[in-house]
């Protein structure tokens, strides 16, 4: 089963405080959301470790070439390995459990960083 990206908007500023430009990471159904997400609230699946949610320090982005390098086989090896060291199950209460292994923890920091390290890089004209 393959990824999907989910952006909000191609190109995106941050708006109204308390937002920034966040990354989410759902392994549960394999989707990784960019776009604003609010400081200091979460959800339970956040609180919980079932999605993981990294923020971007940035004012806007262009999110349109980390969708397409999100896509292609450099990121789809991290990917690959979070799939393969996460789990995560719905307890009777409706609370998300999750665990990541190690590997799969340091994929998805990896993955964060690589984004970070490429919307500093200067862009092409």
């Amino acid at each position: 089963m393959s990824w999907t990206v989910q952006c909000e908007a191609l190109e995106q500023a941050v708006g109204r405080d308390p937002e920034a430009l966040a990354i989410e990471i759902d392994p549960r159904v394999r989707i990784i959301h960019l776009g604003l997400r609010p400081l200091g609230a979460t959800s339970q699946e956040v609180d919980s470790g079932a999605v993981l949610r990294r923020f971007i320090d940035a004012p806007a982005v262009h999110w349109g070439p980390i969708r397409e390098w999100l896509l292609g086989p450099e990121a789809g090896e991290l990917l690959q390995e979070i799939s393969a060291g996460y789990t995560a199950e719905q307890l009777w209460s409706g609370d998300w459990q999750a665990q990541w292994s190690k590997p799969a923890w340091e994929a998805a920091h990896s993955l964060h960083q690589a984004i970070t390290q490429k919307l500093q890089a200067p862009q092409e004209a």
